[in-house]
């Protein structure tokens, strides 16, 4: 895998990466209600990280009809409202994004941001909360990695790894966009 000439300089530091996943994630959902796409294998790998962030993988009889993006809504990384036309029935669902690079969840955080969400949507939409996370299931990362997935079960999140989110396999092909291919596809971090 290439190295991203994008996301690493001589600095080598890792801060703003929550940042830059906060616009990226954005983007990509945003992106995956465009009817009108100039990179057909974008807006595919778009949709398909949509629908795994609502649980929605397999149905091929959706429309996406509107996603709304917030960043640090109450302190919560990503926070996005997600219409849905499945099988003919509308749906509405919330997307709730924490995002850990280089910090472990602190002060209740995810209990938190539950109750915050919960207060303003319950009963509203159906409600997905998730942490992605750069730490994975290497022997390196691992004791973070199962340290964020108990605290996620405990709080009633789930985890993702960074590359969990669009499915990334060695054979992944690029999707022709620049922006997506140098942040998704190159090594980072």
């Amino acid at each position: 895998m290439a190295e991203s000439l994008f996301m690493q300089d001589s600095w080598h530091s890792n801060h703003g990466y929550e940042a830059m996943l906060d616009f990226q994630i954005s983007w990509l959902m945003r992106l995956a209600a465009e009817k009108e796409v100039e990179k057909p294998r974008l807006h595919e790998v778009s949709k398909d990280v949509l629908l795994r962030l609502v649980g929605k993988t397999g149905n091929k009889n959706i429309e996406i009809k509107k996603v709304e993006v917030w960043r640090q809504w109450a302190s919560i990384d990503v926070v996005a409202e997600v219409d849905l036309i499945v099988d003919g029935k509308p749906e509405q669902h919330l997307v709730v994004i924490e995002d850990k690079a280089y910090t472990m969840l602190h002060n209740d955080q995810l209990v938190r941001y539950k109750k915050v969400v919960s207060e303003a949507y319950e009963g509203k939409r159906e409600i997905h909360y998730w942490v992605i996370t750069f730490f994975d299931k290497s022997e390196k990362d691992k004791k973070k990695y199962d340290t964020l997935k108990q605290d996620c079960d405990d709080a009633g999140w789930r985890l993702l790894s960074f590359y969990e989110v669009i499915d990334w396999k060695e054979d992944f092909k690029p999707t022709g966009s620049d922006l997506f291919d140098e942040f998704w596809i190159k090594t980072w971090y």
